[in-house]
């Protein structure tokens, strides 16, 4: 799983794991480490905001927030021998 401080990487998803949980404490190490000067103690909706848009840019499909943690989904294709 990823650092507190990193987002997963969508290229590390297989067929098998198409999706992964970042859990609220790495959502808001990340935000925090992006965010010097304006420091959450919590994942409030403009952190979930930030994340989502963050998480696109990254490459991931969705990112949907259950609660503090999310939910991050890619589509991986089998290829073909």
């Amino acid at each position: 799983m990823a650092k507190p401080h990193s987002m997963p990487d969508p290229k590390d998803r297989s067929v098998n794991s198409p999706s992964c949980i970042a859990k609220g404490n790495q959502v808001l190490g990340y935000y925090n480490a992006h965010h010097k000067d304006e420091k959450k103690e919590r994942v409030v909706e403009s952190v979930k905001k930030w994340y989502v848009d963050q998480a696109k840019k990254e490459g991931w499909e969705k990112a949907n927030f259950h609660g503090s943690d999310c939910l991050l989904e890619v589509s991986v294709e089998v290829k073909k021998k």
